[in-house]
């Protein structure tokens, strides 16, 4: 086993799955093939587009889950794909079915085991949320407390990580591509195939809800669940389980925004984010609706901190300095702050990059969520960096990545909130406590040499 209890990957096992793999993309690519030549013979088809989108969607899936998980995390860097390519791979989903939890129960350890009021085994019992990854299910305590039993699928941290060699194996060989030579192929695939590994680590993912529980109790009208640490183990988180949530998809949030104060649910969710964002450094990044509730009374429940990430000082304080600039329309120093955060290539045009990016941030000044879009301003970022050869740190983009995420729900709830003016208040805090530590460093630093003898 390696760190965080990831085995180590055989060559057996990565041959065998090869072999599966590459089975799947010549009947997926034959499919494709045959969609191709019946839509340049068959008028009124529809078109070949859509049916390929639609088969990128089902070969992926095909693929199985460490692709899935991948190719959603992929969907949201539209520094690296082409737009259209990440809104199709945004729709993919974790088309799995339900776990009997008797078959993952024999996990359970003692401790839990002895606590659970009912037949430990819970063999009958539905989950109330399924993911590729882990099944989330209501179980009662003897002591009176209802939790959250969160326990990993049998087999996926093996079937993930021998998914994930092979991929890192292919990048490897795409990367002496001659159109891929220069980019950082190899890298980007560490990079997420980091992020997924995080997912499979309950571990981790108890100390990063104990952290934003910690870190969020600062800010009014959000909850985070409680971890009980005790009854934990390596498959099995168990949490405070919260009933009332409000999870709704996004064609319906503007009926909850109506029944529920969504409207002030927006404002407590974007506080919420900025002040991981700006203040702690400590980022959920994928605070979709099934993620963050909004409930009554401007409460915001934000669940499943798998996906997070802790931003250096540095990236945090280029993210801030970037995001004031933006508020203030000051594009010379947002291209400044992109220039010394991305990796540059061997043809940048950093002067033209520079007038690139001031156009943009000049056409975005004083927008609100109704005619602010962060998903079409992001990619027109990122789509300059990728023409000017730039390619952004990913401590740069899990920021823009955690708004990303969430700006569905908020402009679902509130179509007018002004994000600029939710963050100000976070980003001069940010500023002002930079400024603060930056003084009294230099006092310490004069006092110590002060106290040097000779």
């Amino acid at each position: 086993m390696s760190q965080a209890g990831i085995p180590q990957v055989t060559v057996v096992a990565g041959a065998v799955r090869g072999l599966r793999i590459c089975l799947v993309l010549m009947i997926r690519l034959a499919a494709l093939g045959g969609l191709a030549l019946r839509c340049s013979l068959v008028r009124g088809s529809g078109g070949f587009a859509p049916r390929r989108d639609a088969w990128l969607v089902a070969t992926v899936t095909a693929l199985g889950p460490a692709f899935v998980k991948i190719a959603q995390i992929l969907s949201t860097r539209a520094d690296l794909i082409p737009g259209h390519v990440a809104g199709v791979l945004s729709t993919l989903h974790d088309q799995v079915r339900p776990l009997p939890l008797g078959s993952g129960s024999r996990r359970f350890g003692p401790e839990l085991t002895r606590a659970l009021r009912d037949d430990p085994t819970l063999a009958t019992r539905r989950p109330v949320a399924s993911g590729t990854i882990a099944c989330v299910y209501r179980a009662d305590l003897v002591d009176g407390r209802t939790v959250a039993l969160k326990v990993r699928r049998p087999g996926v941290v093996r079937l993930l990580s021998t998914d994930l060699a092979i991929m890192l194996a292919l990048s490897r060989l795409a990367a002496r591509l001659p159109p891929l030579r220069g980019v950082p192929v190899v890298d980007i695939m560490r990079q997420l195939a980091d992020s997924l590994r995080g997912q499979l680590d309950f571990h981790r993912e108890r100390q990063s809800l104990r952290f934003l529980k910690e870190n969020l109790a600062e800010v009014p009208h959000v909850r985070v669940p409680a971890v009980y640490e005790e009854l934990c183990g390596p498959e099995v988180l168990v949490m405070e389980y919260l009933g009332d949530l409000h999870r709704q998809p996004h064609p319906h949030l503007g009926e909850a925004a109506r029944t529920t104060g969504g409207e002030q649910a927006a404002v407590t969710a974007l506080c919420a984010a900025y002040h991981m964002l700006f203040l702690d450094g400590f980022v959920h990044c994928d605070l979709h609706p099934g993620n963050l509730s909004c409930g009554p009374g401007r409460t915001v429940t934000i669940v499943d901190a798998g996906f997070t990430v802790r931003l250096t000082a540095h990236a945090r304080e280029k993210f801030t300095d970037f995001f004031y600039a933006m508020t203030v329309e000051d594009g010379q120093t947002c291209a400044d702050v992109v220039l010394s955060t991305a990796r540059t290539g061997r043809q940048t045009d950093t002067a033209a990059f520079r007038r690139d990016l001031s156009a943009l941030i000049a056409s975005c000044g004083g927008a609100t969520a109704a005619t602010f879009d962060l998903m079409g301003f992001a990619a027109r970022l990122f789509a300059l960096q990728r023409r000017h050869g730039l390619y952004a740190d990913p401590q740069f983009v899990f920021p823009i990545l955690s708004l990303l995420v969430l700006e569905g729900t908020v402009r679902a709830l509130s179509p007018q909130l002004d994000f600029q003016a939710v963050a100000r208040p976070y980003l001069l805090t940010a500023l002002m406590e930079r400024a603060i530590t930056r003084v009294q460093n230099t006092q310490n630093d004069e006092n110590a040499q002060k106290q040097e003898p000779g």
